[in-house]
């Protein structure tokens, strides 16, 4: 707008052209006063803030838009033309929206006129607030906020960001910084790559980077900018903001490296692994999946796992695993499933939701191939039920077949069932005379042997050393077992060859054939065990079916066994002696010691009776060696009191079971030496039988024996198996001749064969059992050494036994029983 011209323009100091070259394009208000401040000339923006009206329109000066009191300071500066210029703030009555705050400047002029300035400070005071504003936020905000040169300075940073990279303050960050580039980032050439994206998209969002703070610890940042162009184009600057995403950026590489973790041990885990999605299709399988499953991932991704690997037998408990483990519960359970091949795997399975942000998204898998387990849990539970010699089931698995049976038989009233209980005859001596090997296989021969007589259904065990059993189920008739005991005899004596070596062993069978009316596998195996031990006794190849008088007497057997372990215990044992005389003059030699026991209650049990319940309990040690302790001790208590008594002998009967215990030995030395008796006075008498149970450590402890200067006797002679050979083998000083073959019914010519033996072995002889004269004189007559028998003397006690002596040595006579 053209500057107002007065009607005057003479009157005016300031030319027209100067004021219109000075305020006329400005944006402020301005305008010449005169007298009475009155409008003489006013500029564009004048005419526009105050309207046309107020700007001297045409000739007629128009009044200037102030207050009263405003008015008359500006006239007293009129009348001032030396006065210096002023500023004011004063109120004016705008053309539109009425007064506003406005600063005046005034300019006495010379001529008595003003220059008049104003300045809106509406607008002023609005950018104002508009920059504080501004600043609040960029000094307060949270995120890092930075203005940078295009060559790398800072032009300005807010606090945020001076604490992210870890300085006081802005100024400084800002002088801390020359080259961006060099300073700021960990790797090499990133402000390159970041100055390329701006370059050509004027913009860089989340602009990820490691950088170093101020103490040189590192830190990641995300920066969002772009580029403040100027007038020619190219950027002044570039502004942006900085989130500091350490933490972020930790927990994504954490994340990673969990999945790394995963992804390694999904693929390379032996086990075979599957990850199914809730619609039961598989989402992905490992290499352990494929290399015993036989499926590769891509081939069997999208299917139904049911259909790739769960047998059409187990798809039911396939989809029960499912539906617990969806359900959030874990499974874990031993079970088959199918190779692409069709073979049945034994595998552990391990079942477990995949939750994914809170909810089951999926079910894993785990299967562990069991098939070695299985085949060793099997071989371990075939070893815990077998016989590991010959491969026949063992006790404890018979035990629990014959229950099985039991229980079969409480529910058919049908069912027939019969227990036979085998022991080999003469295994021990083929086990002795051959050895353990040839033992061995004696016994692998007879198990296949022994199965090779019955039926595929029935059972045959064995139970320990050369007992055997067998479990004979639905037969018809009793002779059914019977004809089973007779072919397993007939078996039995057929000849095994072992080691190139013939051998017949024979068998005991005891028979438990009404078995119906038991409730129990233990009471039949002992039942059978009875009858078994029944048949054994009365020589071999020989079986019995057991009846009840044999369990009673099974357990008066027991019953004994406890009353004569009782009976050591209370001193209800004692020994008697009978003597042993010269045939020829009859005259004392000796003592033989037999035990007795007054029963309380029972009265004398004859030995006969109590001796066989010791030595099959054991309880024969402990007697045996308590009645040689007696028997030594009661000599050398009749040689201190008869010193013509010097010349006795005690001889002590030993059983087989003494003779092959190890401390055997010790137990006679410590006899002589408690009681002082010499060992030439001590005989020892032992059975053929027990010579032969054990051989070699036999004849080791007989040695052993002579070595003390013990000497030995071969007692019940005659009656044994023993070879020639073997006899004159032994360190034996005299063989006793068994009662059996002085008897009058007895062919005197095995007696002169015994006498005639023991004289070519330079042998003593001694006949037990001599009752009558004629007997002596038959002995007499074939140069017998000494007798012992009922024609001399009962067996009588040790004060009895003390008299006989007296009279005996003290008169010379014959020893012949009184009365």
């Amino acid at each position: 707008m053209p500057l107002i011209p007065r009607t005057d323009p003479s009157a005016s100091d300031l030319p027209a052209e100067s004021f219109d070259l000075l305020l006329g394009e400005t944006p402020d208000p301005a305008a010449l006063l005169g007298p009475n401040i009155l409008v003489e000339r006013a500029n564009a923006a004048f005419a526009q803030v105050f309207g046309p009206q107020a700007a001297a329109a045409d000739s007629n000066p128009a009044l200037l838009p102030v207050s009263l009191s405003d008015r008359l300071g500006l006239e007293r500066l009129l009348r001032n033309t030396a006065g210096t210029p002023r500023r004011q703030r004063s109120h004016l009555q705008q053309a539109r929206g009425g007064p506003a705050p406005f600063e005046i400047t005034t300019v006495p002029l010379p001529g008595g006129r003003l220059l008049f300035l104003a300045r809106d400070l509406s607008s002023v005071a609005a950018l104002e607030r508009s920059e504080r504003r501004y600043r609040d936020v960029f000094d307060n905000a949270v995120e890092g906020i930075f203005v940078t040169t295009p060559d790398g300075r800072y032009i300005d940073a807010n606090p945020a960001l001076a604490r992210m990279y870890g300085f006081d303050s802005p100024a400084n960050l800002k002088a801390h910084f020359d080259d961006i580039a060099s300073q700021l980032y960990v790797e090499p050439g990133r402000r390159d790559e970041y100055l390329a994206v701006m370059a050509e998209f004027g913009e860089v969002l989340a602009f990820e980077s490691e950088i170093y703070r101020k103490d040189g610890r590192t830190i990641w940042i995300s920066e969002n900018s772009r580029a403040v162009l100027g007038p020619d184009g190219h950027p002044e600057c570039y502004e942006g903001t900085v989130m500091d995403i350490t933490e972020r950026k930790r927990a994504q590489e954490e994340l990673e490296t969990q999945r790394a973790y995963f992804h390694q041990l999904f693929e390379s885990s032996p086990q075979a692994i599957v990850l199914i999605g809730v619609d039961g299709r598989i989402v992905n399988v490992n290499t352990g999946f494929e290399a015993l499953f036989g499926h590769e991932a891509l081939e069997v991704r999208g299917r139904l796992n049911r259909e790739v690997v769960v047998p059409t037998e187990r798809i039911h408990e396939a989809e029960s695993f499912n539906r617990t483990v969806l359900a959030g519960q874990p499974i874990e359970a031993e079970t088959m499933r199918r190779h692409r091949l069709g073979r049945l795997i034994p595998v552990s399975v391990i079942g477990y939701p995949v939750r994914v942000a809170g909810r089951i998204a999926g079910v894993f898998y785990i299967y562990t191939d069991i098939t070695q387990r299985k085949e060793f849990e099997e071989q371990l539970a075939h070893q815990a039920f077998h016989d590991a010699l010959t491969g026949l089931p063992n006790r404890l698995l018979f035990t629990e077949r014959v229950e099985r049976a039991v229980e079969r038989s409480a529910r058919r009233e049908d069912y027939r069932f019969a227990v036979l209980m085998i022991d080999l005859d003469r295994f021990k001596t083929v086990n002795d005379s051959l050895g353990h090997q040839a033992g061995d296989k004696l016994l692998m021969a007879a198990a296949r042997r022994l199965e090779s007589c019955v039926r595929s259904s029935d059972s045959v065990a064995r139970l320990g050393g050369d007992e055997f059993a067998m479990l004979l189920e639905e037969y018809e008739h009793p002779h059914d077992v019977t004809r089973v005991a007779r072919r397993i005899h007939e078996a039995m004596e057929r000849p095994f060859i072992i080691d190139g070596t013939g051998v017949v062993c024979g068998a005991s069978i005891g028979i438990v054939l009404r078995a119906k009316s038991y409730r129990s596998s233990e009471d039949i195996l002992r039942d059978a065990d009875i009858a078994m031990y029944r048949a054994k006794s009365q020589g071999t190849a020989q079986y019995k079916v057991f009846n009840r008088k044999m369990h009673e007497q099974a357990t008066e057997f027991m019953q004994l066994e406890l009353e004569l372990r009782q009976a050591l215990d209370r001193g209800e044992l004692s020994v008697h002696y009978q003597p042993i005389v010269a045939v020829g003059d009859q005259r004392l030699k000796g003592f033989e010691a037999l035990v007795r026991w007054e029963h309380p209650r029972r009265g004398r049990i004859s030995p006969d009776r109590f001796i066989p319940v010791a030595e099959e309990t054991g309880l024969i040690a402990p007697l045996g060696q308590w009645v040689l302790l007696q028997a030594c001790a009661q000599m050398r208590q009749w040689r201190d009191r008869h010193p013509e008594a010097s010349d006795l002998s005690m001889s002590v009967n030993i059983s087989s079971r003494q003779i092959m215990r190890k401390d055997f030995l010790d137990g006679v030395r410590e006899a002589l030496d408690r009681t002082g008796l010499p060992p030439a006075s001590l005989k020892l008498e032992l059975t053929e039988s027990s010579l032969l149970k054990d051989s070699k450590s036999c004849m080791e402890t007989l040695h052993a024996l002579r070595g003390l200067g013990v000497r030995l006797v071969v007692d019940d002679f005659g009656t044994g198996y023993s070879s020639l050979n073997y006899l004159q083998r032994l360190p034996i000083d005299t063989l006793k001749i068994d009662r059996s073959f002085i008897s009058g019914e007895a062919n005197p010519e095995i007696v002169r064969t015994i006498i005639a033996l023991a004289r070519n072995l330079k042998l003593n002889v001694v006949a037990e059992g001599v009752e009558r004269e004629d007997q002596l004189e038959r002995l007499a007559c074939e140069n017998c050494d000494e007798a012992q028998g009922f024609l001399f003397s009962k067996p009588v006690d040790g004060f009895n036994a003390g008299r006989l002596i007296a009279r005996l040595l003290g008169d010379g006579g014959p020893c012949r029983e009184e009365g």
